[in-house]
């Protein structure tokens, strides 16, 4: 019986033919390895995509047609992966029994079972979930191999995944940018069921921004002392008698300054003292989405440089399947804590060597791990790893080192103390035992210096008791302070709002609770993509124009982006929509959803914004007419190479008279094509001295921004270069027609470094220019 093994990428082959055959003697084919009836193959990454629309029918090779929902839908072998693909389906005609070993999520699944579906494969099909490539781990996956169909829903789901991206892809991108293209011509209005909302994140908080007003305010903070140390509190004001504004703030600061004298010469009589014991757990290990996060956030590493990263980790052995979505790692990999503890000791990871191989933290989790556990080292030790890499590989290790340490436990104290009649409180926290942050203090999260909390932190206090009085305060100061705008997205902290996107939901959303479990829009391994294509990067390469910028490490949107998000159905930007699209994807997942009523979901988002599209009234563009030809209207553009937008003419025919090219034109800060105003061109003919035809017209240069004459007659050339002559223009508008006395040649103009200079093209003297002429 033939047995083959499919993996999702040849890293995982290779790992599963070291396990099947740890003493070699395998045989590597082109694309396989074979011993006997067992055959390993792989993927690299997705072998088939859904066909383009014109595979349905020719006339939707035009943008213009949309409205495409394919009865049957068709797949088709990309191109670049054509020669694996068939190897793979070569290899399915005589497979008696497959082991699925895509990726363990739902995309990994798609990938491989729409091979084995497009090939027609009625073999048996068994299951493989790889979480990381150790022996241990390939050890603990080959023992539970699982029949396939036990995935199936999971399968659905990733197809239903695959159909709704091209469905909202294809239609809307189409839809929008047929119907905007008088308003941004040249532009293509990128649609996708998760970018949409993603740059409406930034756009929303760009315009809370660009419209936020400042205010200031004014609170006041009274000092103590009792048994040697310094304590504070702040003063909270009473609405009944003093106005506050919508968020309980003072603005105005002669209130502030007459509670201050007040409160001077007064006692603090101490009239609450509550005390509060808690715990804090050290904090679960990485998911991809956390990882990112916080790499971002510590070293500015970005997302997508993070996910290539621990990827590489991942091959290497050094580290568990990097594309998850979990924070949980299985009960039964406990187990393998001690081995691990000792071999990241031996590599001085911070803490190890006191780590308790006993302790169960609430990481081990049976109930909240899904089709794979987090990202943790596997007991395989690297050895040299780059800058990067360290850093990411000491961020995981360290993490997972946590869970063997006890939890921090402190008390919290909370007071108020009355000054006359005025209320003021504070807060302070007492470790009892500090636990995990025994070892790892430098771990914990840093206040965002943007907030402001309504009570005071003291580090430290003294034993207070309720009534005791404490005398007349050390000081009393008043702050004067501003209203903050809120914080621009970097790509840490868009992706943290993609993976927790509940957050920016409608408050009334009935689903809003119940989609925190849907962990974001988007998933794990494509979100670091969608922050890159918005910004029009696709790979490695800007290829279309942005939607957003990075600005150092600010994400800001462009006018396109403005533009797309401020014309587009409101149903579009909104998460809630994309939200429950994904929480629709992980109920069929678990077997309880309907693909049908998802698809028909996705026709009604679809029909609604193209009758949205179709009747939207567009802002007005004023087409700006060809300098050049007169009749084509300039069109804007994004090259790849430069990066930049740029507007060049509609009209083909147009080229510029010198380099017999097409002219482009670079875009000034309204948008608009930056050229000289050509109303004041001359406009008269003259007879060119060359050929002695009345052909000699002005011309524009886009380029040198200077008017200049030539002849039109194209076979017009210098008798000596054989070349095109070009003639100044001067003051009054007239060709500049200057001879050589010398020879009787006409002169060129030319420019160097040090200015204009006049030149004779046979005898080459030079002459000096003087007021546009040259000096002879």
């Amino acid at each position: 019986m033939q047995t083959l093994y499919i993996a999702e990428k040849p890293d995982i082959a290779k790992a599963i033919a070291d396990y099947l055959w740890p003493s070699g003697g395998y045989k590597k084919g082109t694309g396989f390895y074979r011993k006997d009836d067992t055959i390993v193959s792989w993927a690299v990454g997705h072998l088939l995509e859904l066909a383009t629309p014109e595979a349905y029918d020719k006339r939707y090779a035009r943008w213009t047609n949309y409205r495409i929902f394919p009865a049957v839908w068709q797949h088709e072998v990309i191109a670049r992966s054509s020669a694996q693909f068939k190897v793979v389906a070569g290899l399915l005609r005589t497979a008696d029994e497959v082991i699925h070993a895509g990726d363990p999520d739902r995309e990994g699944q798609l990938l491989i079972e729409e091979i084995l579906h497009y090939c027609n494969y009625c073999g048996r099909v068994r299951r493989l979930l790889i979480n990381a490539k150790d022996d241990v781990s390939m050890k603990r996956a080959f023992e539970n191999i699982e029949d396939n169909t036990k995935y199936e829903n999971l399968y659905a789901a990733g197809l239903a995944r695959e159909q709704a991206d091209w469905l909202v892809g294809i239609n809307l991108t189409r839809c929008y940018t047929t119907n905007a293209s008088k308003f941004s011509p040249g532009a293509v209005w990128n649609i996708g069921r998760v970018k949409v909302p993603t740059l409406a994140l930034v756009v929303n908080r760009e315009k809370e921004i660009r419209n936020f007003v400042v205010h200031k305010y004014y609170e006041l903070k009274a000092a103590f002392t009792k048994e040697g140390i310094r304590f504070t509190a702040l003063w909270h004001p009473d609405e009944k008698k003093i106005a506050l504004d919508e968020d309980g703030r003072l603005l105005d600061k002669l209130v502030a300054e007459a509670v201050q004298q007040k409160v001077l010469p007064a006692d603090g009589i101490v009239q609450k003292v509550t005390r509060k014991k808690g715990t804090e757990a050290p904090p679960l290990p990485y998911s991809l989405d956390t990882l990112q996060v916080e790499a971002n956030a510590r070293f500015g590493i970005s997302p997508k440089l993070a996910l290539s990263t621990v990827q590489s980790l991942y091959e290497k052995k050094f580290v568990s399947y990097p594309r998850s979505d979990c924070n949980y790692i299985p009960k039964a990999q406990h187990k393998e804590a001690f081995r691990i503890l000792k071999k990241l000791a031996g590599r001085n990871v911070r803490g190890a060597e006191q780590a308790d191989p006993k302790l169960y933290s609430r990481a081990w989790n049976d109930k909240k791990v899904t089709a794979h556990h987090a990202i943790i080292p596997t007991g395989e030790i690297p050895q040299q790893l780059s800058a990067t890499e360290e850093k990411i590989y000491t961020m995981i290790a360290e993490r997972y080192v946590m869970q063997f340490y006890p939890p921090c436990e402190f008390e919290t104290i909370t007071f108020e103390i009355l000054l006359a009649d005025e209320l003021f409180k504070g807060s302070g926290k007492v470790i009892l035992k500090p636990g995990f942050k025994a070892v790892f203090m430098t771990q914990g999260k840093k206040k965002d210096t943007a907030d402001t909390d309504s009570e005071e932190e003291n580090l430290s206090l003294p034993n207070l008791v309720k009534g005791e009085n404490l005398g007349k305060p050390d000081a009393v100061d008043l702050l004067e302070k501003e209203t903050k705008p809120p914080k621009r997205f970097t790509e840490g902290t868009l992706l943290a709002a993609m993976a927790n996107i509940y957050r920016f939901m409608d408050p009334k959303n009935p689903n809003r609770e119940k989609l925190k479990e849907v962990k974001g829009i988007g998933t794990p391994a494509t979100r670091d993509t969608i922050i890159s294509e918005l910004q029009g990067i696709r790979g490695s390469k800007q290829t279309q124009m942005p939607f957003m910028e990075k600005v150092k490490k600010e994400l800001v949107p462009t006018e396109l982006g403005f533009q797309l998000i401020d014309n587009v159905d409101l149903s579009l930007t909104k998460p809630d929509t994309t939200a429950e699209m994904e929480f629709a994807l992980a109920e069929i997942a678990a077997g309880g959803g309907s693909v049908e009523q998802f698809r028909q979901d996705i026709y009604n988002t679809i029909d609604r914004n193209i009758t949205y599209a179709e009747g939207h009234q567009f802002p007005g563009y004023e087409l700006v007419k060809c300098p050049l030809c007169k009749t084509g209207s300039l069109v804007k553009h994004f090259s790849r190479k430069t990066k930049k937008a740029f507007f060049v003419c509609d009209n083909p025919a147009c080229v510029s008279p010198v380099t017999g090219k097409p002219v482009y034109y670079n875009v000034d800060k309204n948008g608009q094509p930056v050229m000289k105003q050509q109303e004041a061109a001359p406009a008269k003919t003259y007879t060119c001295p060359v050929c002695g035809k009345e052909t000699l017209n002005c011309h524009y240069s886009a380029k040198t921004k200077q008017h200049f004459y030539v002849c039109d007659d194209k076979k017009c050339v210098s008798p000596v270069t054989k070349k095109i002559v070009f003639y100044a223009v001067d003051k009054t508008g007239n060709p500049v027609i200057e001879y050589c006395p010398k020879d009787n040649v006409i002169l060129e103009k030319k420019k160097s470094r040090y200015g204009f200079f006049w030149a004779c093209p046979q005898c080459k003297t030079i002459y000096k220019d003087n007021k546009g002429r040259p000096k002879i």
